[in-house]
């Protein structure tokens, strides 16, 4: 044991690659270290570390039962009743083939990511026996999946029928200008703790963006909802804000470090949040 005499149990999927750096709780995990609490990683359910608390880390849409009944082993969690965030149970905005709407819209998939990690969780065979499967049947594949892969129309009536389907949402697309810029807001939380992260790009779908600024703030009753809904300690909800108030994007409970998982290149005010996230679980550790 440590100085602190604390250890956190990190949960990942059981094909999660040990030791990769994809994520920010990775990052957290390092200030948590520096702060004197220990960190076991634990990929599946098969092994049960003991630890003071657990923080449920399974980047799936929706993550099976057994992981969420295995944290409830442990005396506090985190993340441990977060099952569903596919699109359709929060988006904003969304379209069915019948409606009427002419004006611009996007096409996403229901799922976190495309879908990709609950097909990388699957076994060779299976991926093998999908694709024979796709074959055989003459069906088209039409994932969506990474923000490069979204697709905007003119309007509702443009979009394929092959989009109106149980692995895809059709959303208004919905823009929030400062000058000639989008910005795409993102309220980031872990417990108690919540910061706004603005990021700004000419581009209609915020890829390559500029870092607005990473700030604590009170998040609008309607996010604070929505977490609570989808029962989530530690995520990040993606939105911009109209005169009605947010218009939600996307939910995420895994948030990824992108091209800076390996280098740590983030502002100071991001570092200062992760920071801060690593101070409010040594608390709930304490209490």
């Amino acid at each position: 044991m440590t100085a602190s005499g604390k250890r956190l149990a990190i949960l990942h999927s059981k094909r999660a690659q040990p030791g990769a750096r994809h994520h920010m709780v990775m990052m957290i995990a390092d200030f948590l270290t520096e702060m004197g609490v220990e960190i076991v990683h634990l990929h599946g359910t098969e092994r049960f570390e003991p630890a003071d608390a657990v923080f449920v880390h399974v980047d799936l849409s929706v993550v099976p039962e057994a992981y969420l009944s295995f944290a409830q082993r442990y005396p506090k969690q985190i993340n441990a009743q977060a099952r569903d965030i596919r699109k359709r149970a929060f988006a904003d905005g969304l379209l069915e083939s019948g409606d009427v709407y002419p004006a611009p819209v996007i096409v996403k998939s229901n799922l976190n990511y495309g879908g990709l990690p609950e097909q990388n969780e699957r076994s060779l065979l299976e991926r093998a026996s999908q694709k024979v499967r796709g074959l055989l049947s003459g069906s088209t594949p039409t994932r969506v999946l990474a923000k490069e892969d979204y697709k905007i129309y003119p309007k509702l009536a443009d979009v394929p029928a092959q989009y109106f389907d149980s692995d895809h949402i059709v959303q208004k697309l919905i823009l929030e200008k400062r000058g000639e810029m989008n910005l795409l807001r993102e309220y980031f939380f872990l417990g108690d703790c919540a910061f706004e992260n603005i990021e700004s790009s000419a581009e209609v779908i915020i890829t390559e963006d500029d870092h607005v600024s990473c700030l604590p703030f009170a998040p609008h009753p309607r996010l604070l909802e929505i977490r609570k809904r989808l029962h989530l300690d530690y995520g990040k909800i993606d939105y911009v804000m109209t005169q009605s108030g947010p218009f939600v994007f996307d939910v995420n409970k895994t948030i990824g470090l992108g091209e800076f998982g390996n280098n740590g290149m983030f502002a100071q005010d991001v570092l200062d949040m992760l920071r801060a996230f690593a101070g409010e679980i040594r608390r709930m550790l304490h209490d």
